[in-house]
């Protein structure tokens, strides 16, 4: 009876650790389910090491669905920055207004936001997760008003980056705001942010890119002014 015993406690102890590794791997740390898993196995009735095994399945499933549960997330700006074709050799990393413009129906200024991607450490790991994703900009210089289009681009941006050697964006997915005048724009980002999690989850960087149309020639606030600049937030569904 008593090596019956230890046997088992071996066993809760080796779930409770397994349970808890794959949770922190998979699901972000959230150290207070811990003494949940304790607690339940320590139930009288689990004396049986096949019973074991399926109680911790059932632990990590409920894990699972606690870590994709619904909440809100501001994505972490990595560069900011903007592209000229009059000046294409040049960078503007640390510019405090970000300029898109267009010139005969081609744009000659590109805004390029660069973000880390966070998806996987919050839970995000299908793009049927996003429920809202909302781009806000403050215009700051208004020239010639018109379209703003946002485009996504898999992959990071330079702070070094040139229009000589700017990376190409992805044209399927956009979202876009009419700017008329100064002041502050929410664009439905939704759209882009669910084929960014589609594309990568983990460890890949993503690039918003907004490109004027209609020659519409717009100044954006960038992080250098820091509460005018660009902010990213997103939303999960349970």
């Amino acid at each position: 009876m008593q090596m019956r015993n230890k046997t088992a406690k071996f066993e809760r102890n080796r779930i409770i650790q397994d349970a808890y590794r794959l949770h922190k791997i998979h699901m972000n740390e959230k150290p207070f389910y811990h003494s949940i898993i304790r607690e339940k196995l320590e139930e009288p009735d689990l004396r049986y090491s096949l019973k074991y095994l399926y109680m911790m399945i059932g632990l990590f499933m409920i894990l699972a669905e606690a870590g994709a549960s619904a909440g809100s997330f501001t994505a972490q700006m990595d560069v900011d920055t903007y592209v000229d074709s009059n000046n294409a050799s040049e960078s503007f990393g640390d510019a405090k207004t970000l300029w898109a413009a267009s010139e005969s129906g081609n744009p000659n200024k590109i805004v390029y936001l660069s973000f880390i991607n966070l998806f996987g450490s919050e839970g995000i790991y299908k793009s049927d997760a996003i429920s809202s994703a909302t781009l806000t900009l403050e215009a700051t210089n208004v020239e010639k008003p018109g379209r703003i289009v946002a485009y996504l681009l898999h992959g990071a941006t330079l702070e070094t980056a040139t229009w000589n050697d700017r990376e190409d964006y992805d044209g399927g997915v956009s979202s876009f705001a009419e700017v008329d005048k100064e002041g502050r724009y929410k664009l439905d980002a939704t759209s882009l942010i669910k084929e960014a999690v589609k594309t990568c989850t983990e460890g890949c960087p993503y690039s918003l890119v907004l490109v004027a149309e209609d020659g519409a020639s717009v100044g954006f606030a960038s992080s250098e002014n820091s509460s005018q600049g660009p902010s990213l937030e997103y939303a999960t569904s349970e």
